[in-house]
């Protein structure tokens, strides 16, 4: 028996069935059962054994206890204009799209809903014969960090309720090609709505909130629910000290906002929070080289156009990214 090499293996993933029992993936499965790249994939299911406090007349231990089924982690995949728009729906659900018919391209518009879909994700290593699929997955989390010339990519980390191990895969996968962006195609990042060269690293995450504790009696240990809560995006900024024009924003309380597109060609990717606030902290004086300033910000939805707290919009050639079962 050969062993299981990483670099043969597939993420697939599949939009479930909405308002449908939690595993249900669409009648139809034709386009739907998509081979997505990624870099690492740590999403995998787990169960405690827990120690019995019984007393038996011995020193022996007694049989354990079996805790409940636990399906989480974090999966790294790069970004791009073309695959990454379909983990954009798995995070938000179907985005606005408008056709542009002079370019031929379409703009798609990812803003948060009241609900978030659910999708079944399987690890596959097909020549071995091992196919691991975990039911009702959701994303919990999604982090980004621009800056420096390392790969730009996204760490999404998902939580589900059903891990099993299958026979056979999903289903045949489309493959969904990468169109790479690259750390320097990041251009024009505003600030406050004005154009910003000072900041050498932006960290953003977005904490969607989920409800995971919800296991029910009779569900043989495995959970029925994840229920959204408040979605927040969150970060830190790094930039040259040239000013105390940040500083006083964070002492004052201001809102302010961060905008950043990447851009390939006529295709895009921006990345927008409309509202922020800055958390206040003067710089260090540490050597005799330039001095640096690090600024948390949190962002929020208070009275914003886009009427969001997080927007993505994606330009490419892509017609459609309907996430439906």
């Amino acid at each position: 028996m050969s062993q299981v090499m990483g670099v043969y293996s597939r993420l697939l993933m599949c939009p479930e069935k909405a308002n449908s029992e939690i595993g249900t993936l669409p009648t139809d499965l034709t386009g739907k059962v998509l081979s997505l790249p990624f870099n690492t994939n740590s999403l995998s299911g787990s169960q405690n054994i827990n120690d019995a406090a019984t007393i038996s007349g011995r020193r022996d231990a007694s049989e354990p206890i079996l805790g409940n089924h636990d399906s989480n982690g974090d999966i790294d995949v790069p970004l791009d204009v073309n695959a990454f728009g379909w983990w954009l729906a798995f995070a938000f659900g179907s985005p606005t799209t408008t056709p542009d018919e002079s370019s031929g391209l379409y703009t798609h518009v990812f803003k948060p809903g009241k609900t978030q879909p659910f999708a079944t994700i399987e690890k596959e290593a097909a020549d071995q014969g091992v196919f691991l699929k975990t039911a009702g997955v959701k994303v919990n989390k999604m982090s980004f960090q621009f800056g420096g010339d390392n790969e730009l990519n996204c760490k999404i980390t998902c939580a589900g309720c059903k891990e099993t191990i299958e026979q056979a895969t999903l289903g045949t996968p489309t493959d969904v090609a990468l169109r790479r962006l690259n750390q320097f195609q990041a251009a024009g990042l505003k600030i406050g709505g004005r154009d910003s060269a000072i900041i050498t690293q932006l960290d953003l995450d977005i904490d969607f909130g989920l409800d995971t504790d919800g296991y029910a009696v009779g569900s043989n240990g495995y959970r029925t629910r994840l229920t959204e809560g408040i979605l927040k995006p969150s970060g830190k900024m790094t930039a040259f000290f040239d000013d105390t024009t940040l500083l006083t924003a964070a002492l004052n309380n201001e809102t302010s906002s961060i905008e950043l597109p990447l851009i390939k060609g006529e295709e895009s990717l921006t990345i927008k929070v409309p509202e922020i606030k800055f958390s206040y902290k003067s710089p260090d004086i540490s050597g005799p080289a330039g001095l640096k300033q690090e600024l948390d910000y949190s962002g929020f939805y208070g009275s914003n156009s886009d009427n969001t707290c997080i927007m993505f919009t994606l330009v490419n050639s892509t017609a459609s990214y309907a996430f439906e079962g």
